[in-house]
């Protein structure tokens, strides 16, 4: 019975810990400036964590997403890549 109080305890100890080093961190962050300020950026955070706290992370959807990001980030480079092919060629050719 004593185990019981004890681990009782604790959990009443880290449970109390957890919520003020939640309002400790909400006062560094200051959610409400935040949100007041950026308002679209401070939505999105959450959704963000919300997503990955919720088990989003290794979902269909999210692999589906990685891949049309990395496709929509690549294409300009290998097409700047591409140019710069074709403008060291034509240097090139012109000394000839």
């Amino acid at each position: 019975m004593a185990e019981i109080n004890e681990a009782n305890r604790s959990v009443s100890e880290l449970a109390s810990e957890l919520g003020s080093t939640a309002a400790e961190l909400y006062e560094r962050l200051d959610v409400a400036r935040q949100l007041q300020e950026h308002p679209y950026r401070t939505l999105a955070i959450a959704a963000g964590v919300g997503y990955v706290l919720g088990g989003g992370l290794f979902t269909p959807l999210t692999g589906t997403l990685v891949r049309m990001g990395s496709r929509a980030m690549l294409l300009p480079m290998m097409q700047a890549a591409l140019q710069n092919m074709g403008v060291a060629e034509d240097e090139s050719q012109q000394f000839f």
